[in-house]
């Protein structure tokens, strides 16, 4: 059994992002969404077209709040953006940015996705629960289910504010890292992508739960096979003579001070090392013929589920560290410091 997401516009919705363009005296306005939300972005478009707007779509990929298109926005002088799928992410914007989070409920079987949870859960008996944004709102609805299991349900709150209760997203677990100590078992309801990361930062053990799809899997062998692969790119990054530091022009994975301290290392190391800026972390452009492994400070999960693609090791800073013996392996699995530095943002 599959869910179909809905791909309509609430009209409250519309109505909120048009008093806010109004608000910020806007009139020409760049609309931007993620892949699986670009039906929505065109119904977007249309209504406020028909409201007087002077409309444009990107075109260009969306990976995530991190990823505003800011310098679309300045190209074609629009006066601000529509971002849909995220919550806010960015500190501060140059252009007035308008999030709409388009969170999904229709039509979800909580009270079947918990049950197929359930043998997964236990017998553990104290909960940490995730949501990634698009479910939040169905949070008490499977707080309630699991509890009505015999389940004690928990979940945190983000240190800042960034995140809503029990939020996750693929490169920030803060929410659900809070209440680690407290529980056995941590059930995240959203996809395989935002389970895996949880996973590879906690000892305990994680199941998923996706609305869409109504799948259930626990994480924990699929974990322990990509953490052996990161260790392989580790061994494998000891080679290297030429290291690229990946820097990214997106204005939520731009970190230029880490990227210069880490190619400071790298030279302290007896590695020759240079800056490499992108905007698209893409295999394709990577000059493989020069570099002989790379180091990300871009987006995290790029280096963790698409490493396959790259044809060099294509470490995270936290692993760098362990290919430099300035720490252990043993140390950086299961624990935060493997994202931690992604928290960091110039």
């Amino acid at each position: 059994m599959t869910v179909d997401v809905p791909k309509e516009l609430p009209m409250v919705k519309l109505e909120y992002v048009v008093a806010e363009l109004e608000r910020v005296r806007a009139k020409k306005v760049l609309v931007q969404a993620p892949q699986g939300l670009k039906g929505v972005a065109l119904q977007l478009s249309e209504e406020l077209s028909r409201r007087g707007f002077d409309v444009m779509i990107s075109g260009g990929p969306c990976w995530g709040g991190c990823d505003l298109a800011l310098n679309e926005a300045a190209a074609v002088s629009a006066d601000a953006i529509v971002h849909l799928g995220h919550t806010k992410f960015v500190k501060q914007s140059t252009i007035p940015t308008i999030y709409l989070e388009c969170r999904y409920e229709h039509n979800v079987d909580v009270e079947q996705l918990v049950m197929k949870s359930v043998h997964l859960l236990r017998p553990a008996k104290k909960i940490g629960l995730g949501m990634t944004l698009q479910w939040l709102n169905l949070l008490e609805r499977v707080k309630q289910a699991l509890e009505n299991h015999g389940f004690s349900v928990l979940y945190g709150q983000h240190e800042n504010g960034r995140l809503y209760p029990s939020q996750v997203i693929g490169c920030d677990y803060t929410t659900i890292k809070s209440v680690e100590s407290k529980v056995e078992k941590f059930l995240i309801v959203g996809s395989f992508f935002h389970g895996l990361g949880l996973s590879m930062i906690t000892d305990r053990c994680v199941v998923v739960a996706d609305p869409e799809t109504m799948h259930v899997e626990d994480m924990t062998q699929i974990t322990r096979k990509v953490l052996m692969q990161r260790y392989a790119q580790i061994y494998a990054f000891r080679n290297s003579r030429r290291v690229g530091v990946i820097l990214c022009t997106k204005p939520g994975q731009k970190r230029e001070g880490l990227a210069a301290s880490i190619v400071s290392a790298l030279r302290k190391a007896g590695k020759d090392a240079y800056v490499l800026v992108l905007n698209e972390v893409d295999e394709r452009f990577l000059p493989d013929e020069v570099f002989d492994a790379y180091v990300n400070t871009a987006c995290p999960r790029i280096s963790i589920d698409d490493h396959a693609k790259f044809k060099k090791p294509i470490l995270l800073p936290s692993e760098l560290m362990v290919a430099l013996n300035l720490s252990s392996w043993e140390e950086l699995i299961y624990s935060y410091e493997y994202f931690r530095w992604c928290m960091r943002n110039d």
